[in-house]
């Protein structure tokens, strides 16, 4: 069956958020009777059948409820600096999505080339990623933050941060799935020696992704693999 976001699933008949829509009605062509699903982000997975299909509107009536579990015992939070060319970030979030993630946060270093992002279009980036890969809980994308700011805030035990430089250890042999993590991936020109020195200050470990150099978006995604991995064995 389609799916279909639809943050508010209270109510028995629900309308469908306009890009949903016009997706549901203009591109597919849907009809009237027509089951789908409807996810919310949250949890929820709600088969529900199409009631009104119109140009401006699509209503759709709720059939059966179901409250689906977390995907992961332990969040996974990555914190990522934006990459100069935006659609690869874009696809750093939409794979991430698809591989299991609970929370990304853009954070601004020294070296990073880009200081804004259009947090709106990582979301339906999101949100189409986690439709395309069944998923029912849509990550957390926070608006872009210092690393200063980043370090006040309340971080899990487990925190490490990749680096080309210096002394670091393996993420694989690091990280184990038994409590929440962060892990920050630096901008393409790596973090300076002084944030090292002020992560490793802050409780983080210096890592490796793996002898090859990776650019920082699929640095952000081996790490993200390997924890979501790690998590199911």
């Amino acid at each position: 069956m389609h799916r279909f976001h639809c943050p508010d699933l209270d109510a028995d008949l629900v309308e469908l958020p306009e890009e949903e829509a016009h997706h549901a009605a203009s591109v597919l062509r849907l009809v009237r009777g027509k089951r789908v699903v409807l996810v919310n982000g949250r949890g929820a997975h709600v088969e529900a059948e199409l009631e009104d299909v119109g140009r401006r509107q699509v209503l759709v009536r709720v059939v059966e409820r179901r409250d689906m579990p977390l995907e992961r015992a332990h969040r996974i939070h990555l914190a990522v600096a934006p990459t100069k060319q935006m659609d690869r970030y874009e696809w750093f979030v939409e794979k991430a999505v698809e591989v299991g993630v609970d929370r990304i946060t853009p954070v601004i270093t020294d070296r990073t080339e880009r200081a804004r992002l259009r947090v709106d279009r990582l979301d339906r980036v999101a949100i189409s990623a986690m439709k395309q890969s069944l998923r029912h809980w849509l990550p957390v994308i926070d608006e872009p933050i210092t690393l200063d700011e980043l370090l006040k805030q309340s971080l899990p035990d487990q925190r490490f941060f990749g680096w080309c430089e210096g002394k670091h250890a393996s993420l694989m042999a690091g990280y184990h799935g038994g409590s929440d993590a962060l892990v920050l991936i630096g901008p393409e020109g790596d973090l300076t020696n002084a944030e090292a020195e002020l992560l490793r200050s802050h409780g983080f470990e210096a890592v490796s992704l793996g002898q090859a150099r990776l650019r920082t978006e699929t640095a952000a995604l081996t790490a993200c693999t390997w924890m979501s991995l790690a998590q199911q064995r």
